[in-house]
């Protein structure tokens, strides 16, 4: 809402007349309808920061992003201050200029990942400088709104059945695993989207999708066998064609936004995550209780050195280009992301093989990745989260979430710690990782959330 503005006020945050401007009538017309003008103008400047921050959010910016974003728009239109809060699916903010001040709420219903709209969105705001109008601002935005988006569906769905067909290789799985994941994760993805168009209940389509891919998986995986070309690896791989439904947006940017005590936006995130890595193992346990599958099941390597780490590399690769195409990544980001996370991944494998704990491993890899995220992200013009998720998201040990949940809902009390405390520990790592990144790269990061 804004305070009252009165032409008589000496407070209103405009200047007051002199005795000039009253001897002359023309001059005091002028003022006054600049006076009535001012409070349509600052509810101007309020919707287009508040605009920004909306649609920051709903592309799935992490809130210390959505508030940064937030106060360049406020100084580039003149808000005078800014005290805004981030959740996840809701902004409010309060904003004033003089004596007037204006609440603004706003609710994203179903905030998804679109790396895109969020680097279009990083390049405007870092582009935005002190006397711009409101209007501007507001034109530019239509513009980012308005495109469509950068890959069509059917390239989405093979970038989610390649990623996880890469996820079945470094669960070490062979060929037929390979190309019996591609077909299910694809295939989850197409229901997935589809389903998702209905407007239904979020975990309703998460569990319909992991179910159709696991049976796709089992059926492909029994014509393979049925035509003389088994796999040995078929129930260590089962859970890799789910690994599309890990929401590794939320789970990332809610550490981060835990890391700096953010926790209004951090647990949020967390806890949607939570619930939809319940969804999805619930219907991995269904299935395999069904048919009869081991999930708990783990494979040894099928490669020797060196052909190990090429084999890695190469499905590193695939995988987080995988994934970042999933979330609209434009080309030039997506493939530096790849780059950077098949490195990181191979190199954190390699400290594993060689005696180091996961989770420790897990840190260093990610430090890594957030090194490499600033010092390819400003010249790419990105939103540093568009190059780490998809990068650290292979890394995400969603098979072992899915066996822990698996574990505890059969029975399988060994299984279920094992596995729940090996996924949580390298979460936390990952988190570690990026926020020393961050810590020392980004001076912002070193101060708290307000």
């Amino acid at each position: 809402m804004a305070a009252p503005v009165s032409p008589s006020d000496p407070d209103d945050g405009v200047a007051p007349f002199n005795s000039d401007h009253e001897a002359d009538p023309d001059a005091e017309g002028t003022l006054t309808q600049e006076l009535r003008l001012e409070p349509v103008q600052f509810i101007a400047r309020t919707d287009v920061v508040m605009r920004l921050g909306a649609l920051m959010l709903g592309a799935g910016a992490s809130s210390a992003r959505v508030r940064d974003s937030m106060e360049r728009a406020a100084h580039a239109v003149g808000i005078e201050t800014l005290h805004v809060r981030v959740g996840m699916n809701d902004l409010v903010a309060t904003m004033s200029r003089g004596q007037m001040f204006r609440t603004r709420v706003a609710e994203i219903p179903r905030p998804g990942v679109d790396a895109e709209r969020l680097t279009a969105l990083k390049r405007l705001t870092s582009e935005l400088a002190p006397g711009t109008s409101a209007a501007a601002v507001q034109a530019r935005m239509d513009a980012v709104e308005a495109r469509p988006r950068r890959y069509p569906d059917l390239v989405r769905v093979l970038g989610a059945g390649l990623a996880c067909a890469a996820f079945a290789l470094l669960n070490n799985g062979g060929w037929q695993e390979f190309v019996a994941v591609l077909v299910a994760a694809s295939a989850g993805q197409f229901v997935r989207m589809r389903i998702a168009r209905l407007r239904t209940n979020e975990f309703v389509t998460v569990f319909a999708s992991a179910v159709v891919a696991l049976l796709v998986y089992l059926g492909v995986a029994a014509v393979l066998a049925a035509a003389g070309l088994p796999g040995g690896q078929h129930d260590a791989a089962v859970t890799s064609a789910v690994l599309y439904l890990v929401p590794g947006f939320p789970l990332v940017t809610g550490a981060l936004d835990l890391a700096r005590l953010d926790l209004n936006a951090g647990i949020s995130r967390v806890v949607y995550a939570t619930l939809v890595l319940l969804a999805t193992g619930t219907a991995v346990w269904g299935i395999a209780t069904v048919f009869h599958a081991i999930v708990t099941q783990t494979a040894d390597p099928l490669f020797t050195e060196p052909l190990l780490s090429v084999v890695r590399l190469l499905a590193g690769f695939i995988g987080v280009l995988g994934f970042a195409v999933l979330f609209d990544t434009p080309p030039a980001i997506a493939v530096t992301a790849a780059a950077l996370g098949a490195v990181a991944n191979a190199g954190r494998l390699a400290l594993v093989d060689g005696g180091m704990t996961p989770p420790l491993a897990a840190a260093i890899a990610a430090l890594a990745v957030g090194f490499g995220a600033f010092l390819f992200g400003n010249r790419l013009r990105a939103a540093r989260v568009t190059l780490t998720v998809p990068a650290v998201l292979i890394m995400v040990p969603g098979a072992a979430a899915y066996r822990a949940i698996t574990g505890v809902i059969s029975g399988d009390t060994l299984a279920a710690v094992q596995n729940g405390f090996t996924a949580v520990f390298v979460v936390v790592a990952l988190a570690i990782g990026l926020t020393l990144a961050r810590i020392l790269t980004e001076r912002e990061w070193s101060i708290p959330a307000r």
